[in-house]
């Protein structure tokens, strides 16, 4: 090993001996802040996923709710009493008279 090389290992080892036996609260600060940048990042990207979740959803709830008064339109339109005696004309029904009425009754055991 050349001189160059023992003193860059010396003075790594001297650093990190320094760190482990003078500088215990530095070190144990220093563990703290990355520890905290870590949380950090991993609460910003839970956060946008819930963001991106909460827009997908309101987003399919708009589509839902457009669905829905389409259909509300749909059945009014259906339900028109015009429409329904005009198609019972075409299918040949008519009103019962009382007298042409009959009524079943089922009883039950």
């Amino acid at each position: 090993m050349s001189i160059n090389q023992k003193t860059k290992f010396s003075l790594v080892r001297l650093i990190v001996d320094d760190l482990f036996k003078t500088q215990k609260l530095s070190l144990f600060l220093v563990i703290l802040i990355i520890v905290s940048a870590v949380v950090v990042l991993w609460t910003t990207q839970q956060t946008r996923k819930q963001l991106f979740a909460q827009e997908q959803l309101v987003l399919e709830r708009d589509v839902l709710e457009s669905e829905w008064r389409n259909l509300i339109i749909e059945e009014n339109v259906l339900a028109d009493p015009k429409r329904i005696e005009q198609k019972a004309n075409l299918l040949g029904m008519q009103y019962v008279s009382p007298k042409n009425e009959t009524v079943i009754v089922i009883k039950n055991r």
